[in-house]
């Protein structure tokens, strides 16, 4: 780890111990909004054109992510590089094999955030100096601290998602996405040799491939607890089912396989949900389980009451088997999901 983002780490965690911000580690506090501007922009529409740019336009940044969730607050640096059609590569200051992530800022998901919350446009906003309009979208029917479940900074030259932050029910910050530095390219950049080795092709299903998998027995559900939706459903080179669930804001991977962990399998044994899972030091954090004859692997930047809500109605609690199984495969395999969480890529 170099010196510089240990500082930094250390003084991430310093802050929260003390009772500071956590948004100190991502990028300085932005100014208090001013009246919305004038000619009401609509709070989608800055929305929708962000993820049009964003898909559209060559660029390379710096961004730095912080997650409060598990017992120690995580604190990552990734090099994003976005090539139009050919999707985004996502890089560490030390490589962690996060692979090609999706584009997450789709129509989609848009339609499930307008579906679930209350969107405006709060006013303009500094943000690491930026210039951008700030975006809330706030829980129908709330006031108070927990009325406001995320926010989105848009900056004002590139048209981008800077800064995106998701609410737990009591207003903390949960995640934090923000872009530290940004360059548009001209021409689509060239992977540098430290790039991540290509990761296996996945195969996206659609309904009726679903379906079939339902019919063969696969428990796939479409909604989960807290509005979370399935909008997007992939099959790994390795068998592996990878099902994406979403609110619009708020986004769950569920990693599902045949077979059941190991005895000996790693992480800390810790009770979610009525269940026990083991949940890894990684960042982000990922919860893995057995039931139904299938081995689970969840990661989220949602707050913990909605991860608890998604594991209690999910098969838990098969008992671990001795001798082989998928435990070691799971840890390998799945050491890329941080990318699945991107929502600038």
């Amino acid at each position: 780890m170099s010196r510089l983002r240990l500082l930094l780490l250390v003084g991430c965690v310093g802050a929260l111990v003390s009772g500071g911000s956590v948004l100190a580690c991502v990028a300085p506090d932005p100014t208090e909004p001013t009246a919305t501007p004038a000619g009401s922009v609509s709070a989608l529409g800055l929305l929708q054109r962000a993820a049009a740019v964003t898909r559209s336009t060559s660029w390379k940044g710096v961004q730095s992510i912080l997650s409060t969730r598990g017992d120690m607050p995580h604190y990552d640096v990734l090099i994003v590089t976005h090539t139009p059609g050919a999707g985004s590569t996502v890089e560490g200051v030390a490589d962690n094999g996060r692979g090609v992530a999706p584009d997450l800022l789709d129509d989609n998901l848009f339609a499930l955030l307008a579906r679930h919350y209350d969107l405006r446009v709060a006013g303009a906003a500094k943000s690491d100096g930026r210039d951008t309009l700030l975006v809330e979208a706030g829980r129908p029917g709330e006031t108070g601290a927990s009325a406001v479940a995320g926010r989105f900074w848009i900056d004002r030259v590139t048209h981008m998602v800077w800064r995106r932050d998701v609410m737990d029910d009591d207003g903390g910050v949960v995640v934090s996405n923000a872009f530290s530095e940004l360059r548009i390219t001209d021409t689509p950049p060239r992977p540098t040799t430290k790039s991540i080795a290509a990761v296996p092709p996945t195969t996206h299903l659609d309904d009726r491939q679903v379906q079939q998998l339902i019919d063969d027995g696969w428990p796939i559900v479409d909604h989960l607890p807290s509005g979370l939706e399935l909008f997007d459903a992939r099959l790994h080179p390795d068998g592996v089912v990878q099902l994406a669930y979403s609110d619009g804001l708020s986004t769950l991977s569920l990693f599902v396989q045949h077979g059941a962990l190991p005895a000996g399998t790693g992480g800390v044994l810790r009770e979610v949900g009525g269940g026990l899972v083991h949940v890894t030091s990684t960042a982000p954090e990922q919860l893995v389980w057995s039931g139904g004859g299938r081995t689970w692997t969840l990661v989220s930047d949602a707050p913990e009451s909605t991860i608890d809500e998604a594991v209690l109605v999910l098969p838990h609690a098969d008992p671990p088997v001795a001798g082989e199984g998928v435990g070691d495969k799971v840890w390998r395999g799945l050491s890329r999901v941080g990318a699945w969480l991107n929502p600038f890529a």
